[in-house]
């Protein structure tokens, strides 16, 4: 059987609060983009096609930051997305698994 892969768009909100989303422990983020036409940060992430049946789940968390944000030490970066017709750059970090 040839193992697939599978790939899920998330929104990410702009603002201090951020977003959980569960996820099998194997997952890659592919592409952070903002889109213009709704004002939000979106991102695809990677996970084995099977994954809706796993047990291996937990929830991550993630942030958007503007530039010059201060950003917590343990978080790790996944991408960046510009505002094209704004001088507005955004950050996304993951800062999880959350219990």
């Amino acid at each position: 059987m040839i193992a697939m892969k599978t790939l899920h768009k998330f929104e990410v909100p702009l603002g201090s609060e951020g977003v959980d989303i569960e996820l099998p422990q194997e997952n890659t983020v592919r592409k952070v983009e903002y889109v213009v036409s709704v004002h939000t940060i979106f991102m695809w992430i990677e996970v084995e096609a099977n994954a809706v049946l796993c047990d291996d789940k937990s929830k991550h968390h993630f942030r958007a930051y503007k530039t010059g944000d201060g950003i917590p030490e343990e978080a790790i970066h996944v991408g960046s997305a510009v505002d094209q017709y704004l001088p507005d750059a955004y950050h996304v970090y993951r800062t999880g698994p959350v219990n």
